[in-house]
C-alpha cells in the first residue's frame, strides 16, 4: 500500500465506557495513528436521538452513530440489524478515500455486517474476531448444544441456557443469523484472530477464510508511566485483585470459595455484576475485607494491578485473549489464572504467571505465591519482559501493517 494508509475502523464498542474489546480496538487505532495512518473509528452509541456526530475519543477521530436506547433482547437485536447496521455502513461509505485503497477494519459483529457489503477493488475488508460471535449468538461459547447454524442446535442451546419456550420459537431466526455471520467471514479479505485458539475455531467454521492470529497489543511505556502515580481510590495496603464483570463466564462464581479457602489479607474487585452480593457475603463470613469498586477508571485499574499481591483470574469461559491479562503483564502483576481458551498463550506457567486448571490448584497456587517472596519477584520481572517481547505496540503493529500492505498490493 503506497502513500498514507487510510483506515476506517467500525467497532461495536469503544472508549470511554467499554470493556477489554473496546480498549483493544482503541489501542490498535492509536498505534496506527502513531505510525502515520489516517484512522477514523465509527461507533454505534445507544442514545435517545438519531443522527451522527464527530469528535475525538482518547486521541482517535471518532464518528458516533446514534440509535434508540433502552431496548433489550430480540427487540434490541432487530433494532441493531435494521437501523444500526445501515447507519454504520453509510458512515463507512462516506469515509472511504476515493483516491486510494481504504482498509475497513471491522472490530465486531455489527461492524462486520456493515462493512462486508462495501468490499470492492478499492475497499479491503478486514475483520477482527475478539470473542465467540461467529459461532455463538451470545458470543461466550458457553453451554452450546450443537451447530448454531442449525435450528436444532440453536433450539437445544437456548433450552440448555434456560430460555422460555416462547423465546425458543425464535430459533430459526437465530440460526439464520449464525449462517450470515459465517458468510461474513468467508467474504472478508482477511480475518485477524486475537489468538491461535480463536484462529483454529475460525478455520474450522470457515475453511476458506484468510485467517491470521495476531494478538491484542498494549502500550507498555504508557502503562509504566501511568502506574508510577498512586491510584485515586483508597485500597488496603495488601490485597489481591479481581478485574472484570461479576458473571459466570468471568469465573466470579468461584470467588466465594476462593475467598473462604485462601483468606487473602483483602480483596479488591474492579467490576460489578449479579454475583456481587454472594461474593460480599462470603467475604464477611471469612473475615476478609472486600472492596468493590464497580467500574473504576481504567488508569486506576492499571495502578491497582501494579500494587496487588496477586491478580486472580479464575475465568471459566474460553478466553479469546484477555486484555486484563495483557495489561496485568505490562504492570508486572503476579498472575494466577485458569488456562481457558487463549490464556495459555499469554501465561507461561511458573515463568510469567501461575496456571491453575482447578479450584484446588488455584488455592494451592495462591498459598504458594503468598508465602514465596522470591517467586513473586520472579513473576513480576518475567511478566513485564514477556509483555515487551510479545505484546508491545511496536511488535504487534508491525505485523498488522504488513498484512495491510499485502492487501493493498492486491489490485
Amino acid at each position: 500500500m503506497s502513500g498514507q494508509r487510510h483506515i476506517v475502523m467500525p467497532t461495536d464498542v469503544f472508549p470511554p465506557k467499554c470493556g477489554g474489546a473496546g480498549w483493544s480496538a482503541h489501542a490498535l487505532a492509536t498505534a496506527l495513528i502513531q505510525n502515520g495512518a489516517d484512522v477514523t473509528a465509527v461507533v454505534p452509541r445507544a442514545q435517545g436521538q438519531s443522527g451522527s456526530s464527530q469528535t475525538t475519543v482518547a486521541g482517535v477521530p471518532t464518528v458516533s452513530v446514534a440509535y434508540p436506547a433502552g431496548t433489550s433482547g430480540l427487540l434490541r437485536l432487530l433494532i441493531r440489524s435494521i437501523l444500526v447496521v445501515p447507519r454504520l455502513r453509510a458512515q463507512i461509505r462516506a469515509l472511504r478515500d476515493p483516491r486510494a485503497i481504504t482498509i475497513v477494519h471491522a472490530q465486531h459483529i455489527l461492524a462486520a455486517q456493515a462493512a462486508v457489503p462495501l468490499r470492492n477493488a478499492r475497499t479491503r475488508i478486514v475483520i477482527t474476531v475478539r470473542d465467540h460471535w461467529p459461532w455463538d449468538m451470545h458470543a461466550t461459547g458457553m453451554l452450546m448444544a450443537g451447530n448454531q447454524r442449525t435450528i436444532v442446535g440453536v433450539w437445544r442451546t437456548m433450552r440448555q441456557r434456560g430460555a422460555s419456550h416462547a423465546t425458543c420459537l425464535m430459533a430459526p431466526f437465530y440460526a439464520w443469523q449464525m449462517r450470515q455471520r459465517a458468510a461474513l467471514l468467508a467474504r472478508a479479505d482477511m480475518i485477524i484472530a486475537v489468538s491461535e485458539h480463536i484462529a483454529v475455531r475460525v478455520r474450522t467454521l470457515v475453511p476458506t477464510a484468510n485467517v491470521h492470529a495476531i494478538p491484542n497489543m498494549v502500550d507498555i511505556e504508557s502503562i509504566q508511566a501511568t502506574i508510577q502515580t498512586a491510584p485515586q481510590v483508597t485500597v488496603p495496603a495488601q490485597f489481591v485483585l479481581f478485574v472484570g464483570k461479576l458473571t459466570a463466564n468471568k469465573g466470579a462464581q468461584f470467588l466465594p470459595e476462593l475467598i473462604q479457602r485462601i483468606r487473602p489479607p483483602a480483596i479488591v474487585i474492579a467490576g460489578d455484576g449479579p454475583l456481587q452480593a454472594d461474593i460480599a457475603i462470603a467475604a464477611v463470613a471469612a473475615g476478609v475485607p472486600c472492596l468493590v469498586l464497580d467500574w473504576v477508571d481504567h488508569d486506576d485499574v492499571l495502578r491497582l494491578m501494579a500494587r496487588c499481591q496477586a491478580l486472580w483470574f479464575p475465568s471459566s469461559w474460553d478466553e479469546p485473549l484477555s486484555r486484563v491479562l495483557l495489561e496485568a503483564l505490562a504492570c508486572g502483576a503476579p498472575i494466577i489464572a485458569m488456562p481457558t481458551g487463549g490464556t495459555g498463550e499469554i501465561i507461561r506457567d511458573q515463568e510469567s504467571g501461575l496456571l491453575a486448571p482447578t479450584i484446588d490448584a488455584f488455592v494451592a497456587a495462591a498459598h504458594r505465591l503468598a508465602e514465596d517472596a522470591e517467586l513473586q519477584s520472579l513473576l513480576r520481572h518475567n511478566s513485564l519482559q514477556h509483555a515487551r517481547q510479545q505484546y508491545s505496540q511496536a511488535t504487534v503493529i508491525a505485523r498488522v501493517l504488513a498484512h495491510y500492505d499485502a492487501l493493498g498490493a492486491q489490485q
